[in-house]
């Protein structure tokens, strides 16, 4: 399964987007997925199960906490957990889930045709970047026609 244009686009579609795997620790991948987000004026909600707040923002406990307006949902945690918060997003009606590269496993992909499910993709990448590395490596890819199309 490729990601696609259309498939990328869909998630960022949806003004509302949960994250799971962000980390009290400010320098973590996932907290720089919030802020990027934040910044592009996305409404952002955190998932994490002891955290009061991650980057001033909300968090809470599990998908079954979300408030029912979050349309899209990203992933970026261990192989093992995935599946498991794929089909809790899906069982919540979430139809927009991206599972960061890397954080999807062997059996990941079946959870396709349930809903609009972006892999092997980086977020940052796709959000439009406007400087640093991920500028950079979309770039590269750009360049290479490596982007989905």
């Amino acid at each position: 399964m490729k990601a696609t244009r259309e498939n990328i686009d869909r998630f960022f579609e949806q003004k509302n987007i949960a994250i799971v795997g962000a980390s009290a620790k400010s320098k973590k991948f996932g907290n720089d997925v919030i802020k990027e987000l934040i910044n592009k004026e996305y409404k952002v909600f955190v998932i994490h199960p002891t955290a009061e707040s991650i980057e001033n923002q909300k968090c809470y406990k599990s998908i079954d906490d979300l408030p029912e307006e979050v349309g899209s949902f990203h992933i970026s945690v261990n192989k093992g957990k995935t599946n498991e918060l794929v089909a809790s997003a899906i069982q919540k009606g979430i139809k927009n889930v991206w599972v960061q590269q890397m954080s999807d496993n062997e059996t990941t992909e079946t959870y396709s045709k349930d809903c609009n499910l972006i892999l092997k993709q980086c977020i940052l990448m796709h959000a439009q970047p406007v400087k640093g590395v991920h500028k950079f490596h979309r770039s590269i890819k750009s360049f290479f026609g490596l982007l989905p199309k």
